[in-house]
């Protein structure tokens, strides 16, 4: 089971490093959903973590769609981002249509190398996840899918969830459910999904928000939650 969890700050890579966590991912303006991170805060943050960090390439928030000079943005932020030692990105590219954009996708992919990818949230806008899930199994630097299974929360799309895990099995690719995740919902999650990997916010932070610090005892707690 791979536990990734969100840092917003360098105090979140330092101290997600001191507790059982096996992946980070970093993102800027967490007030925005998770922006691309500041270059100054992805150069620290890769050289002071020794856990792998995931850095998120997101120009802005208005959708997950994008135009050319974004795009180009993009693959520019990915190519600091491999310059630094990163273990991967974070992206989620759709049509205006709602279906995963694979001639953008295959622009970043290409700027990735051999960094790890993970599709993230732009997947719950999609209404087909299935085929979408059969597309992004083409490509496999795509290692990991984050989602909710839809609109709401993961505790809402369970059913959902573990179609696409069972899926995800099958094409190599590794389901990773987040959104609306705590400790109290997330027995019921771990249980009847079984999923290969879990991401955590605002489920493991001290009173729930990105202002407060990341609580080594809900990690813990965590911990023994999904390792039974």
């Amino acid at each position: 089971m791979l536990l990734e969890i969100i840092a917003a700050n360098l105090e979140d890579v330092k101290d997600i490093n001191r507790m059982d966590v096996d992946r980070i991912e970093l993102c800027g303006e967490m007030d925005k959903d998770g922006l691309t991170p500041e270059r100054g805060l992805i150069r620290d943050a890769v050289s002071e973590s020794k856990i792998p960090v995931n850095v998120m390439i997101r120009p802005h928030d208005d959708s997950f769609s994008y135009t050319e000079d974004e795009i180009t943005q993009m693959i520019t932020d990915i190519e600091y981002v491999r310059s630094m030692g990163a273990n991967g990105i974070v992206i989620g590219v759709i049509t205006r249509d709602r279906v995963v954009d694979t001639t953008s996708l295959e622009r970043l992919i290409e700027a990735a190398e051999n960094m790890e990818i993970t599709f993230h949230k732009a997947f719950d806008e999609i209404e087909d996840q299935v085929d979408a899930l059969k597309t992004l199994g083409r490509y496999p630097q795509i290692k990991t899918v984050l989602t909710s299974g839809g609109p709401g929360s993961s505790a809402d799309n369970i059913e959902q969830l573990k179609k696409l895990i069972n899926l995800g099995g099958k094409l190599d690719i590794a389901i990773m459910p987040g959104g609306g995740i705590n400790l109290g919902n997330v027995p019921e999650i771990f249980e009847k999904t079984a999923p290969e990997a879990i991401h955590f916010g605002t489920g493991v932070r001290e009173d729930g928000t990105f202002e407060s610090r990341i609580s080594p005892d809900k990690i813990e707690q965590l911990r023994q939650i999904i390792q039974g």
